[in-house]
Parts: C-alpha cells; structure tokens; sequence
C-alpha cells in the first residue's frame, strides 16, 4: 500500500553546528543565507543522520517509490529554504516530493495561532486525499516550532494516525502508539451550524457572544481578537475540523481479531530448505507470536519492493525480508486482517520488529 509521509521541516540544516560551510547559521546573525547549490551539493555526500531532523528521520524509514513525501515549512524565509533543499535532495530518489507552506506560521506571537490553524487545514486536506486515493497516511513530527509538533501529534492520535518521531540524540525511529482518544463527533454534529457559521467568515464579537450564551459549552472553543471579532481558537479550528474529517472517514480502524492457536502453530518455515541469516529464528517467532498472525511461511515473492509491505489487502497478507541483501528471508505473513487499512496497520506493526 502506497503511503503518504507529512514531514514538519525546521531549520537544523542550517542551524546545526559541525564542519558544514555554513555551520551555526542563525536569523539572529544577520547573516545571508548560503547558496542553495552549495548546500545542495553539500547534502550529496552528508552523513543522513547529523545533516538535519528530517533526514535523520527519513534515513531510518524504508521508503519506496510509491511513496508520496510532504514537506511541510514554516512562512519563515529559513524554513522555505530548509524544505527546497530537501525536495532538492529527496526528488532525485524517485518518489514524489511535495512542498506545502503553512501561511502565518512563523516567529510573531499574534499570527503564530493563525499558522496552527493553517497547519491543521493543511494536514487534514493532505489526509483527505491520501485516503481518498489510497494511501496510508504516516506523520514525521520531528524539525519545526514546538507548538507545531504538539499539534500535529494531537492531529495523529485523534485521527488514528501513526506519529513517527527520532531525537538527534536516538539511534532508532520512536513511534507513537496510536492513542485511543476521540473527539466526540456527536458534539459538532449537534453544534455544525455554529462551527460553520463562525468558520464561514469573520464574525463580530456581539453577534458570537449571542450564541455563547444560548450554547456555553462552546466557549472555550473561541477567542476575541483586537479587531472586534471572534474566531474559533487554535484548539477549537483544530477539534472541529478533526471531527469533521473523522466522520468522513467512517468508523475507526481496528486491530484485527486474534487467531487463538498457540505461535508454534503457525510456523510454517522451519520444514523449508533454504540458507538463512543468523537471528531468523527469534524474528519468525515473534512474527507468530503476533495474535491476528495464522500463518507465516517461506515466500520469494516477498523479495521485491520494501522490507515489509501489503502484498494481499483483502485477505490480510503481508510480505516480509529478514536480513541484508546478500542473505534475507523473504516470508509471507498471513493473518486475521481483512481489507487494505486493516492490513496497512498489521504492516506498520511487524515494521517496528526487531
């Protein structure tokens, strides 16, 4: 199943400190910012996992040609110029490459809820269409402003999406579990006509307040600004707006159920012939040791594509490879699963595996 990875980009391409001709640049300095092909050639042969947050992220990910990646930058004259450099380096590896620049995010106090708004708009059309067209959906909240991480977290884990996140000081991906968390669809149904009067256009604060007074748990939902209107808060935009999306996207996906059979049973590799790398073993019993798993078998049909991939949606099937390149053991995971989001969250499990 092809995937859809939103990247936040920050600035550690040109803040971090090491031997790298512009190294500590800050906004701070008055400094120009270095010319793109310097650091455009500069990133050809940079170590993936100092050069900045997004690569060392996207360097521990195995990354296919069908997946689609989105930079998502900052309206800061730096954060434009981060996320050009990495489509720069990201679109000669033969995957598409997006940019998507998230207006009145940047360094002012007053437009930065603006910019959270504008993010959550971003991300959630990003997420429409990728479902529409198919696509898994995976977040890299790993470079950009805090708030902007800790909101496109929240956005992750009331939409059940995966969050995948490395620190400079982790040698491995953190994923977040997705969080059983909702935001009551139930609530804006019941309130849809306020959410989409107040998120038509500007209203005025008097005209607001006569639907909070009637409706006072909409309250902490909305903010009065200086310019005599009320808006939907940062959390408010973002609650509103995820709800909206979770309708559309129809009931939640679940774990699939469990196959009752102790993991001896469903180990159908130990009978075939074949030269296997060290550590096999441990790695297929924990496959079977998986409780939706019923079957994990010897399959060379495994060999091509990613190192875990979808290979039968419908029925549940994914393919693995164990070991390197020279040596690996293509197997094929069959399980309780059924149909393609189903699947895809089975995959992105045994993807974690050690």
């Amino acid at each position: 199943m092809a995937r859809e990875i939103l990247c936040t980009v920050g600035t550690s391409l040109l803040t971090n400190r090491d031997d790298r001709p512009w190294g500590g640049w800050s906004p701070r300095d008055g400094r120009p910012l270095p010319e793109p092909d310097l650091v455009d050639d500069w990133l050809q042969s940079a170590d993936l996992r100092t050069a900045s947050a997004e690569t060392n992220t996207l360097s521990r990910l195995d990354i296919v040609e069908t997946d689609v990646l989105a930079f998502l930058h900052s309206e800061t004259e730096e954060g434009k110029f981060c996320a050009e450099r990495l489509k720069s380096f990201y679109g000669t590896r033969a995957w598409k490459v997006d940019l998507e620049k998230i207006s009145r995010l940047g360094y002012g106090a007053y437009t930065f809820t603006a910019g959270l708004k504008a993010l959550v708009d971003v991300t959630i059309r990003r997420v429409h269409k990728a479902y529409e067209a198919g696509r898994h959906v995976l977040f890299f909240a790993t470079g950009g402003f805090k708030a902007e991480i800790a909101f496109l977290n929240l956005v992750g884990a009331l939409l059940g999406i995966e969050v995948v996140y490395i620190h400079e000081l982790h040698h491995e991906l953190v994923r977040l579990p997705r969080l059983p968390l909702s935001w009551d669809p139930e609530f804006v149904e019941q309130h849809k006509d306020f959410f989409n009067w107040i998120d038509e256009e500007p209203r005025k604060s008097t005209e607001v307040e006569s639907w909070l007074q009637a409706r006072p748990d909409l309250r902490s939902l909305v903010e009065d600004a200086d310019d005599g209107y009320t808006y939907l808060s940062a959390a408010g935009d973002l609650l509103f707006k995820v709800a909206r999306e979770r309708i559309a996207m129809g009931p939640r996906v679940t774990w699939p159920k469990a196959d009752p059979r102790p993991p001896a049973a469903k180990n159908q590799v130990s009978t075939v012939e074949h030269h296997r790398p060290p550590g096999w073993e441990h790695y297929v019993a924990r496959l079977c040791a998986i409780d939706c798993v019923t079957a994990v078998r010897y399959d060379p049909r495994a060999r091509s594509g990613s190192r875990v991939k979808v290979l039968d949606p419908q029925n549940g099937v994914v393919g693995a490879t164990y070991g390197d390149t020279e040596n690996c053991l293509p197997l094929r995971i069959e399980t309780t699963a059924r149909g393609a989001r189903q699947t895809e969250m089975v995959a992105e499990h045994i993807r974690g595996l050690k």
